[in-house]
């Protein structure tokens, strides 16, 4: 803070007070001018060799109008949604890309004077101050990129969270995914690719050695493979035939 007048102005606002008083005196003197054969030099001031000039200008000192309003009056800039310190930076930062394009574009075939260099550098100022009173509001700079995250992020261990605290039943957990399979999964007694049980194709089980069993198919007993059963065509155990 720094005292004026018997108030007490923030340095950001008092740098863009001051840098507004340094732009309007630089826009009245020559921003081009042009030596002629007598060896002395003719010029024109930023209010006449183009928009880009005097718009920017106009900027800058619009946003130290402003500034000086809320400091000195007791008038309350209307509510627009967006805070105040972000729209006097935006105002001030578009005066100042003005004046740069009629810096780099020039104005005819005139060189560049005095007014033009000071007049740009009075216009950059009012921009930093600007930025640094939004800043010191609570505003932050718009940045690239997710800056909280770093670059290479290394992932949580098995059965840890991001935190490096044990999960419960989670990955890598017993009852999870990724425990070793229990009875019955596949590749374990009692699921797929177990030993066969009693099925198809398989050694007979009862009647011992020698024995066949009837029953499944291919087996004697079974379909195709099975003696003929007392009935039609075959004569009764014990008694001739007819």
């Amino acid at each position: 803070m720094t005292r004026v007048a018997g108030r007490d102005i923030p340095n950001n606002d008092l740098g863009v007070l001051v840098a507004g008083v340094v732009l309007f005196i630089a826009s009245l003197f020559n921003w081009f001018s042009v030596r002629v054969f007598s060896g002395a030099s003719s010029g024109e001031n930023a209010w006449g060799v183009g928009f880009l000039a005097y718009g920017g200008v106009e900027l800058g000192l619009l946003a130290a109008a402003l500034v000086a309003v809320r400091l000195f009056t007791r008038v309350q800039l209307p509510a627009v949604g967006v805070d105040w310190a972000l729209i006097l930076a935006g105002v001030a930062g578009l005066g100042t890309v003005l004046i740069f394009f009629k810096l780099a574009l020039g104005y005819h075939e005139t060189d560049r004077a005095f007014g033009l260099w000071l007049g740009f550098v009075a216009s950059i100022a009012i921009t930093v101050f600007t930025v640094l009173t939004a800043v010191a509001g609570g505003h932050t700079l718009p940045r690239g990129g997710h800056r909280d995250r770093p670059p290479n992020p290394i992932p949580p261990a098995p059965g840890y969270d991001a935190y490096g605290q044990p999960l419960s039943g989670g990955y890598g957990q017993p009852g999870s995914y990724g425990q070793p399979p229990q009875a019955g999964g596949y590749g374990q007694p009692g699921g797929y690719g177990q030993p066969p049980q009693a099925g198809y194709g398989q050694p007979p089980q009862a009647g011992g050695h020698g024995q066949q069993a009837y029953g499944g198919y291919g087996q004697p007993g079974s379909y195709g493979g099975q003696p003929p059963q007392p009935g039609e065509g075959q004569p009764p155990h014990g008694q001739p035939g007819r």
